[in-house]
């Protein structure tokens, strides 16, 4: 699951998780695999992220920088590869607060409809509604978008996205 935000840079909470990751493998089987416990911390926690994004298809993806409140914030325009993706993101999953962690209420997922209907009437007219858990299932056109491509449509629709920081979530079928 992939969180979109509005502002033009990647920004990403790092919670409570970032602690619980920190030395893990990037979805290794193998022990002898497993990356060396590193130091406690969001950006220590991140930086495991970043490794493993580095070895599978992003190999000059920076370190983020960590901001007070623990959220990581990587350059804007980053195209993840699906290769990275399927490696990385039970890793990413467990440092970004997502939908999974939430049951929206029905006001939420009333201003999800919104958002989407907004999207849609504003040029995205494959825009998924949101499914029970908040999420959006994209098909394989949107999948493929960079979020600079929907940007005017994201900022357009962002008064109806009830998520504070303005994330969406993609999930898959």
């Amino acid at each position: 699951m992939f969180a979109f935000p509005r502002r033009r840079t990647i920004v990403v909470a790092a919670g409570a998780a970032a602690l619980a990751i920190a030395g893990a493998g990037c979805g290794s089987s193998h022990p002898t695999d497993a990356a060396p416990a590193a130091p406690a911390g969001p950006a220590a926690a991140w930086h495991q992220v970043v490794l493993c994004a580095r070895a599978h298809g992003m190999p000059s993806l920076p370190d983020p920088r960590i901001d007070a409140s623990g959220k990581a914030i990587f350059p804007s325009g980053l195209n993840v590869p699906a290769e990275t993706r399927r490696a990385c993101q039970s890793m990413f999953d467990r440092l970004v607060p997502n939908a999974q962690n939430h049951t929206p209420t029905q006001a939420e997922l009333a201003a999800l409809l919104r958002f989407a209907r907004c999207m849609r009437s504003n040029g995205v007219a494959d825009w998924p509604d949101p499914r029970a858990d908040g999420s959006f299932v994209p098909d394989a056109r949107l999948s493929h978008l960079l979020k600079s491509a929907i940007r005017s449509q994201l900022m357009t629709c962002e008064h109806f996205n009830p998520d504070p920081h303005g994330r969406v979530y993609f999930s898959h079928p």
